[in-house]
Parts: structure tokens; sequence; C-alpha cells
């Protein structure tokens, strides 16, 4: 019974359908049905060519972005490259300074060392003598 039973459900769906199909294909074939189609054609001509120029803007705003970008990248490299020419200038100038630094405080402290080395010797010849 219970094939039965799924067999009229199915056949009762099958049925359906062909009614459905059938009054949808009238329909469709009625002079209604013939202008409905051509409005639908009209409105998925009219979306299709709202999406074919979005998707031209998105391509155009891509192309801009990549553009910029592109820019942004060199305007970062150059002045990468300044800073680094930049800071190893300044690098070397420092250094300069420094070992001209260290050189006259060493050239002072040897006078000084010099000076002290005489005074000491003269110190001790006034105390032989």
């Amino acid at each position: 019974m219970s094939n039965y039973s799924n067999d009229n459900s199915k056949g009762w769906a099958l049925g359906f359908g062909l009614l459905a199909g059938i009054a949808i294909g009238y329909y469709l074939n009625s002079n209604e049905g013939r202008a409905a189609r051509r409005k639908a054609a009209v409105q998925f001509d009219e979306y299709g060519n709202q999406v074919s120029e979005y998707s031209h803007q998105v391509s155009e705003r891509a192309n801009t972005i990549t553009d910029d970008a592109k820019a942004k990248y060199e305007e970062g490299k150059q002045w990468a490259g300044e800073t680094a020419d930049s800071l190893k200038s300044t690098l070397n100038e420092k250094t300069t300074a420094l070992k001209t630094t260290a050189t006259e405080t060493v050239s002072t402290v040897e006078e000084s060392f010099k000076r002290g080395v005489e005074k000491a010797k003269t110190k001790a010849n006034i105390t032989k003598a």
C-alpha cells in the first residue's frame, strides 16, 4: 500500500507539473506573454549594460589604484635611497669629527705627559744638586 500512495503522489506531482508547464507556455505565447517577454528582455539588456558599465568603472578604478601604488612605491624607494645617503654622509662626518677629537685629545695628553716628565726630571736634577 505504501508503494501505491508513493506512486499516486508522484503521479499527482507529474500531472501538476505538466499543467503548470502548459499554462506557462500558453501565457508566454499569448499577446500579454509576448509583451512580458519583450519587457523582460529589455530589462535584462539594461541590467547587462549596467553590469558592463560598473565592470568598466571598477576596472578603471583598479588601474588608477595600481598606477598610484606604483608611483608611491617609486617615491618610497627614492626616499629610502636619499635617506640612506644622508645617513651615510652624517655617519662619515661624525666619525671624522670623533677621530679628529680623539687625535687632539691624545696629542694634548701626550704633551701634558711630556711636560710632567720634564718637570719631574728638573725636580730630580735640582734635588741631586
